[in-house]
């Protein structure tokens, strides 16, 4: 019976602990979730329930602060693993080859005249004068001679390294420079327009059938042209290179040069293509030149080269630009990026790929806090500067993460397949990785930028720092309507410029140029010459009034505005500052202490600081707090509010004995100066029209009184101010003791409980 009802309870035991498991289980869940809410939330520093507890508050900003100098800190080691200093190099060694390269003018005049006298040794005597460079190109046959001197040298006839000499050509590994593998084949793509009539007089038409626009997606020729439309057409290797190929096909994005922007699209001409010898590239350009693939309808030629150097681990992309606008001529520009696509290969990986994972916890805590920030505020989140820049910077940081992932699939994904040292192709998947990389990089740099700026908004404790954020703020308005009014001027002066000087002066060609070249001359950037030469008479007359009316008054408003702002808050306004500013003094005091109470050692850091204090006295050195309690009762009011307020946030600050003596002295000597002059008027000994008081005195005062009684009135006022300060020392000492009271009982009550 005994042991049933033991059985029985036993049951009913484990029936209650089992259906009270759960729910100790969804506590603890609720807890843990409850502790994440609040890490997350530890970043919001403009929480309402810490306002009126000042060390809360000081507390909750510096925590903030040192888990932002954390995301801060990693996201400055991704940005320094990821950028390489071999960039630079790089960019010099190409810059040095291919673009500074000087190759031979192609001239049917002077083949024609070369072994006729006087021109027999034309091309000894006068060589360097029929050598040009890339940023001297300016007819096609000087393209041609480029492609095939200079880019040939470079990247044709160069060494060609095989693994095994049964490999065949396409195989092969193409050394560039001795240290670059190219990668691919070179690409030729062209952008064309139709041909389409003439807005020209009826006499001009007879002579001039056709005439070709300038560039433009409505415009741009999508037909099969040259050699491709005959019939005969055997002996054409590069039939692809004639017919039209939109940008999804060729994989190229779209480029803005000096005179247009142009798509990816075009007409694509891969040299060398399957076998990848100089032969092979020598005959694609012979037979691309034969048949006249560049003509009148051209407007921009592309080249773009891919090569790896495995030394330093990074893909260079080489893009040269060959602009010909309907106006005439060729206008050559280029450009090299270098970018490290194999970003987890070297001996850092473990340390980028740990900032990494960091940052993205990091954008997981901003995402969660920006969305508890719009439930609560709504569109009032809208009309603060720092949440516009969180919401930039969660952008940016959500914008790299996708980035990054695509990339890293892209690359896993086709590692082993096309994108390969081998291909015998033009590899327009290394030009996608690119861009991607590219893009990385430049969020990156936002991200560092934005983060660093971000700091300001945790350095309220910081007074130089929140006298810079209240000088911006309270000069903003101003700012942007000076900021109206500059930008309508500058864009006058812009138009005037383009009128008067675009014909003959480059910076003055269109107004966007203009506009910069004005901003530049705001900054003392500018080439006086040019505008003198361009119109000898409008050009000065227009620079020096320029100069006078932007720089010597526009520009200095803008001083002006920040100045008086910043004065204004350094003497009227110094409550602004006191309201933004935060004491984080009691706190770290307070932290310290319990940090080495808790390593039983406050005792001889105590012993250490007392040290350190009187080695300070020592020195007979005082602090601003002492010089205030001296005044309280030795000087004016006046005098004691007036430094009260200029060093409200550097009590601190240590004063020499000699300057302290010095400074009692002379609030007592001014104290005594004030009574002898009350005391005087008083007397009458002094008239009140010859005393500092004859501002104040009137014609209506006069028949209200005489000066006597003015004078008495004066001195009893003086008198009852003193008595008040007086009775506020009073008051303010009982306060002190009363609180140093207060805390030695409790100190002592603390000792106490520790001691038991």
């Amino acid at each position: 019976m005994f042991s049933s009802t033991n059985i029985r309870s036993s049951d009913s035991f484990l029936s209650k602990s089992s259906s009270a498991s759960p729910q100790i289980v969804h506590k603890q869940k609720q807890w843990i979730f409850r502790k994440i809410i609040e890490l997350f939330l530890s970043f919001n520093i403009d929480r309402k329930e810490t306002d009126d507890n000042t060390q809360q508050h000081a507390k909750l900003v510096l925590r903030a602060f040192f888990i932002y100098m954390i995301f801060v800190t990693n996201v400055l080691i991704v940005a320094f693993l990821s950028q390489s200093k071999h960039k630079f190099f790089i960019t010099n060694a190409f810059e040095y080859h291919i673009i500074d390269a000087q190759f031979s003018v192609k001239s049917t005049w002077l083949e024609r005249n070369v072994q006729s006298n006087p021109y027999k040794n034309a091309r000894n005597k006068y060589g360097d004068a029929f050598m040009i460079d890339f940023n001297r190109i300016a007819t096609i046959d000087d393209i041609w001679q480029f492609m095939n001197q200079t880019i040939g040298n470079v990247f044709y006839r160069s060494h060609i390294w095989q693994s095994n000499p049964n490999v065949a050509s396409q195989r092969s590994i193409r050394w560039v420079l001795d240290h670059f593998l190219m990668i691919g084949v070179i690409r030729m793509r062209q952008v064309r327009v139709k041909a389409e009539k003439c807005n020209i007089p009826k006499s001009y038409s007879d002579e001039i059938a056709d005439c070709y626009p300038a560039y433009l997606s409505n415009k741009k020729d999508v037909d099969p042209f040259g050699p491709i439309k005959f019939r005969d057409n055997n002996e054409i290797n590069m039939k692809q290179a004639w017919q039209y190929m939109p940008a999804n096909i060729t994989g190229m994005d779209s480029h803005t040069g000096q005179y247009g922007t142009y798509d990816g699209s075009g007409y694509v001409a891969d040299l060398a293509q399957y076998d990848r010898t100089n032969k092979r590239f020598t005959n694609d350009l012979k037979e691309l030149e034969k048949f006249h693939w560049l003509d009148k309808a051209t407007r921009a030629v592309f080249v773009d080269i891919i090569t790896y150097n495995p030394s330093v681990n990074l893909f260079s992309y080489i893009k040269l630009i060959f602009e010909m606008p309907p106006t005439g001529g060729i206008f050559p520009s280029y450009k090299i990026e270098n970018e490290q696509l194999f970003r987890y290969v070297n001996s850092s990986k473990y340390v980028l790929i740990g900032c990494e994972i960091i940052i993205v916890t990091f954008t997981i805590a901003f995402l969660f806090i920006e969305i508890v920030k719009v439930i609560e505020l709504r569109w009032k989140i809208f009309l603060d500067i720092w949440n516009w820049i969180d919401i930039i910077l969660l952008i940016i940081l959500i914008l790299m993460i996708i980035a990054n992932i695509r990339r890293v699939l892209i690359i896993n994904s086709t590692l082993h397949g096309r994108m390969s040292i081998y291909i015998s192709t033009f590899d327009d998947l290394t030009i996608r990785l690119l861009r991607l990389q590219s893009l990385f990089d430049i969020l990156c740099t936002l991200l560092t930028s934005i983060s660093i700026i971000r700091i300001l908004k945790y350095c309220d404790f910081a007074v130089t720092l929140v006298r810079i954020k209240a000088t911006v703020q309270r000069c903003f308005g101003d700012l942007i309507g000076f900021l109206v009014m500059f930008v309508a001027i500058m864009i006058a002066y812009a138009q005037f410029g383009n009128l008067a000087l675009g014909q003959q002066a480059q910076a003055f060609s269109t107004v966007g140029k203009a506009f910069v070249a004005l901003f530049r001359t705001v900054l003392g950037d500018f080439d006086y010459e040019a505008i003198s030469d361009a119109s000898p008479i409008i050009g000065p007359l227009f620079f020096f009034f320029y100069i006078f009316s932007m720089v010597f008054i526009l520009f200095n408003m803008v001083l002006a505005i920040i100045v008086d702002s910043y004065e204004e808050l350094g003497h009227e306004h110094r409550d602004i500052i006191n309201r933004m500013s935060i004491d984080v003094t009691p706190f770290l005091k307070h932290s310290i202490r319990k940090f080495f109470q808790w390593l039983r050692l406050w005792k001889k850091v105590k012993v250490i600081v007392q040290f350190i204090i009187s080695a300070e006295d020592s020195f007979n050195s005082k602090t601003v707090a002492n010089l205030l309690q001296e005044l309280k009762y030795s000087s004016t009011s006046s005098l004691y509010d007036e430094l009260r307020r200029a060093f409200a946030h550097d009590l601190t600050k240590l004063i020499p004995k000699e300057d302290f003596v010095a400074f009692l002295k002379y609030a007592s000597d001014d104290k005594d100066r004030q009574r002898d002059a009350l005391q005087s008027l008083f007397s009458g000994n002094i008239p009140l029209l010859n005393s500092n008081e004859q501002q104040e005195w009137s014609e209506r005062a006069r028949n209200l009184c005489t000066i006597q009684q003015w004078s008495q009135l004066r001195y009893r006022i003086a008198r009852s101010e003193e008595l008040f300060d007086l009775i506020e020392g009073k008051i303010d000492y009982i306060i002190r003791t009363s609180e140093n009271l207060l805390q030695n009982v409790t100190s002592s009550l603390e000792r106490s409980d520790n001691e038991q």
